[in-house]
């Protein structure tokens, strides 16, 4: 066997494994890095309102579970993003209730 063929049998035995291996290696490696990219990308597309509504959403279900006492621990009023909760939300009589 020459020099040539020996060199040609060792790369195309190279490229026959080695190509799907280098490429089964990258997809692991990049793929956490690419779907955290597409994720953040995602996060950056929404229109701010929208983190809002959610942000008073999650506010009045804090507060909803306080009022009626399921809460751990106790939400305060007054909040530095929401301001005061408006009136119809004040708390009325708060009734200590059994926990299920």
């Amino acid at each position: 066997m020459e020099l040539t063929e020996a060199v040609m049998i060792i790369m195309v035995t190279g490229m026959t494994v080695g190509v799907p291996l280098l490429g089964l290696t990258l997809r692991f490696a990049l793929k956490p890095v690419i779907e955290t990219w597409l994720r953040v990308r995602e996060v950056q597309a929404r229109p701010a309102g929208e983190l809002e509504a959610l942000r008073a959403r999650v506010a009045h279900l804090e507060y909803m579970l306080d009022r009626h006492g399921l809460l751990e621990h106790p939400v305060t009023r007054a909040t530095p993003e929401l301001g005061e909760l408006p009136e119809r939300l004040s708390p009325m009589v708060r009734v200590d209730r059994e926990r299920v």
